[in-house]
Order: structure tokens, then C-alpha cells, then sequence
């Protein structure tokens, strides 16, 4: 689930904010060629700029994919246990992690995949469904993309794929952790996860002999 995951973050990264009135396909394909550039730049090949990196594919990635509804979706039912300032924190610090998470993985397994567009399938005015392959290691992965549309963008709230959902995986996670936890200490269990990214990403120092 997490490598395809990643592969799918690659189709969102790889395609800036899609253009007013687009259909959903359409908004995927826009810009795929800007997203990948930034990938196999090779000014990103040193280790110091790969955050550089990171934060334009995340910004890209924040334009296209709808967390809001992605968290509210993933909370369910738990959904009414935070309160409203909780709900916003929550969608922030979630939407964090998987920038942080998902981007650095993106970085490290990124080998020149494929895209192809398959098809797209309308639900309602507002929401649609959109049929792609990943070539993923010589195969032709299927994976579906949910999307919604806002304010006359559309914007994905899910990605599924051989029967499995990113917002069903996470929910199972989340409904497990609060059935023990409250909202604010569920939250700080995330921002300690993104604490532990960052200090991944830090240099080690060692400290220097002491002169004369």
C-alpha cells in the first residue's frame, strides 16, 4: 500500500493547480511535465537542496489534493469528537505529516515511472472518478483517483487501488488510536512523527576538539 501510495503522491506532485473549468482528467494531466522536472532536476541531485525540493513538490501537491475532505473522511464518525478548532488543527498537522512523509519517500523511490490516463467517470456535477496505470516495475499498476470538485477545482479526496482506499487504511489506523487516545493527545502523537521526520533529515554535529 505505501509504495503505490508514494507512486500516486508522484501523479498529484507532478501536476500543478489545474485550470479554472478543466475537467477532473484534464486537471491531472495539466502541468505532469512541470512536476517532473522538478524530480529529475539535476540542480536537486545535491543532498543539501533535496528540501528544496521537497517544499515545491509539496506546495504543487497541496494545490491539487483536498486534505480537508481527505481528514474528514478519514475521521468518520470521529469526525464529531474534535471540536472545530481540533478539526482545523487536525487537517494542518495531518496534512503536514503527509507532505513530510510521503515527499521525502517520493524523493528516495522515484525512478522514472510511467503514467497513463485511462478514463474518467463523472458521479455527479461535483464528483467524478478517474482511472489510471502506474508502470511500476514493468507492470501496469490500476489505480483509481477520487476527486471532488471546489469552487471549480477539482481536487482529489482519495486513492484506491486493487480493492484498497488511502482514506479506508487510514481510518482504520485513527479509529484504533482514538478508541484509546483523545483528540489533542491524538494530535500530539502526529506532531511527534513529524518531529521525528525532521530530525532524520538533520546533519549529525559532532562536537569539535578543544583548541591549544
Amino acid at each position: 500500500m505505501r509504495t503505490i501510495l508514494i507512486l500516486c503522491f508522484l501523479v498529484l506532485a507532478a501536476s500543478p493547480s489545474a485550470a479554472y473549468g478543466d475537467e477532473p482528467i484534464e486537471a491531472l494531466k495539466k502541468g505532469v511535465r512541470e512536476g517532473l522536472q522538478i524530480l529529475q532536476g539535476p540542480k536537486f541531485s545535491d543532498q543539501e537542496l533535496k528540501e528544496a525540493q521537497q517544499q515545491k513538490l509539496r506546495l504543487i501537491l497541496e494545490q491539487l489534493f483536498d486534505f480537508h475532505e481527505f481528514s474528514r473522511r478519514v475521521l468518520a464518525a470521529n469526525w464529531k469528537k474534535f471540536s472545530p478548532t481540533q478539526r482545523v488543527i487536525f487537517v494542518e498537522v495531518f496534512t503536514e505529516f503527509l507532505g513530510k512523509f510521503y515527499m521525502g519517500k517520493l524523493q528516495e523511490k522515484y525512478k522514472d515511472e510511467r503514467l497513463i490516463y485511462e478514463s474518467q467517470e463523472f458521479k455527479s456535477p461535483t464528483r467524478a472518478l478517474v482511472h489510471i496505470k502506474v508502470v511500476w516495475k514493468g507492470q501496469k499498476v490500476p489505480v483509481d483517483l477520487l476527486m471532488v470538485k471546489r469552487s471549480d477545482l477539482w481536487k482529489v479526496y482519495d486513492i484506491q487501488f486493487m480493492g484498497i482506499s488511502a482514506v479506508r487504511n487510514y481510518r482504520a489506523q485513527f479509529k484504533s488510536l482514538l478508541s484509546k487516545e483523545t483528540p489533542d493527545q491524538v494530535i500530539a502523537r502526529m506532531r511527534e512523527k513529524i518531529r521525528k521526520i525532521e530530525s532524520k533529515k538533520k546533519p549529525v554535529e559532532y562536537p569539535t576538539a578543544p583548541k591549544g
